[in-house]
Order: C-alpha cells, then structure tokens, then sequence
C-alpha cells in the first residue's frame, strides 16, 4: 500500500496565462528601458571630465587655493595655540611671566 514506496510526488506546475495580452505595451516598456539605459550611459560621458581641455590647469588651480587657504589656518591656529600656552603661564607663575616682560 505504499510502505516500501520511495518515489515521492512532483509539485504541481504553475500555469499562469493572463486573459488580456497587449504586445504593443510591452514592445513600448523595452523602448524605454533601452532609452533610459541610453541616456545614462550619456550622462555618464558628460560628467566623465579627464580628457576635456583645460582639466589640469582647473585642478592646479583649485590645488594651488586649498593650499593657500590651509597655510593661513595653519598660522591661526598656531597663534591662538601660542595665546593659550602663555595664558596658562600666566595663571601658572605669574612672576616668572611678568619678570620675564618687564625691562630695567
């Protein structure tokens, strides 16, 4: 009666056939995708600025003002670091700081 049967039973197959096929949609979503994919790989060239005229010279002259720009940070925060250490001095050995100030 099925004790010693090993063979197990297939799954049932899905057979979906939709009652209202339009081919014309369907051609229209493919056109588009293949647009869209188009336009992409388009944007995708503009935006690409390696090989345009002028592209190094843009570059070295960005370069040349974010270095200007970090040299003066870099001279502010060493004064404001240099004002800090000799206010603690000062509230350290306030004599040792206005001897050192004073002439004779």
């Amino acid at each position: 009666m099925g004790l010693f049967n090993f063979s197990t039973p297939k799954p049932r197959q899905f057979n979906y056939r939709p009652l209202y096929y339009d081919e014309r949609k369907e051609r229209l979503e493919k056109m588009k995708a293949q647009a869209e994919a188009e336009v992409a790989l388009e944007k995708k060239a503009a935006n690409y600025i390696g090989l345009q005229k002028g592209f190094l010279t843009d570059r070295r002259a960005k370069s040349k003002k974010n270095y200007a720009s970090h040299k003066k940070a870099s001279a502010l925060r060493f004064l404001i670091i240099l004002i800090a250490i000799l206010g603690i001095l000062y509230f350290i050995a306030p004599e040792l700081f206005l001897a050192f100030w004073k002439t004779k």
